[in-house]
């Protein structure tokens, strides 16, 4: 066995910061406050490229509208966050990532957050040193749901293909669902901001309400 996570929404409570951030950015700039939730709901999981070009494509066509001064106030608030301390753990992040350690299970982390932010979002939790390899979204040319970083992830792993099936993607974003799913592996989402659809119940190996759950489910295969 086999197990990836992806790291906004799963390891930790970000998504929410992220639309927190956002919505400021809209009250700050006057755009319209539900189109900005659409557009966070399609941004999440992707990378940071790929978020820029969904609210270009959301608001480009609004005078008032920059995307630097936008993404910037979603950047400022996220850094506020991170750096007095208030980016808190999902619950049983910490517990999981401990029991694959002590059952000798190997684990990567595939983020679309860049390397950074990782380091900056999880450094002070001590959580790095349960991951066998840490797989960024500046470290591949295409984001979910394109499987590449997972794919990228599998082979700093060392997991041969005909493995893929052992494979268990811990994944919370529809996006992400999709990539872990057209890499051949097995997605198991824990929904946060997104709830589970039909397409993602079907993609999915389960749904599962926390990671607490996922630590039994994963002990039963």
């Amino acid at each position: 066995m086999y197990v990836i996570f992806d790291m906004d929404g799963v390891i930790v409570d970000s998504e929410a910061v992220y639309l927190a951030g956002y919505l400021r950015a809209a009250q700050l700039y006057d755009l319209p406050i539900e189109d900005m939730r659409t557009a966070v709901d399609r941004a999440t999981g992707v990378t940071p490229m790929t978020e820029r070009a969904i609210m270009t494509e959301t608001f480009g066509h609004l005078p008032q509208f920059s995307m630097d001064k936008t993404y910037k106030a979603c950047r400022d608030y996220f850094n506020n966050i991170v750096e007095t301390g208030q980016m808190r753990l999902k619950p049983g992040a910490a517990e999981i990532l401990k029991s694959l350690e002590d059952n000798m299970i190997p684990a990567g982390l595939a983020s679309s957050s860049p390397r950074a932010v990782i380091d900056k979002v999880l450094g002070p939790h001590d959580l790095l040193r349960y991951f066998d390899t840490v797989v960024s979204g500046d470290m591949v040319e295409r984001g979910k749901p394109d499987p590449e970083i997972f794919l990228k992830c599998a082979a700093q792993l060392g997991i041969p293909e005909s493995k893929y099936s052992e494979t268990f993607v811990i994944e919370d974003s529809h996006n992400g669902i999709r990539a872990a799913y057209a890499a051949g592996m097995q997605p198991v989402m824990v929904p946060d901001l997104l709830p589970a659809t039909d397409e993602m119940r079907r993609l999915s190996a389960a749904v599962l309400p926390a990671l607490m759950d996922v630590t039994e489910w994963l002990q039963s295969r």
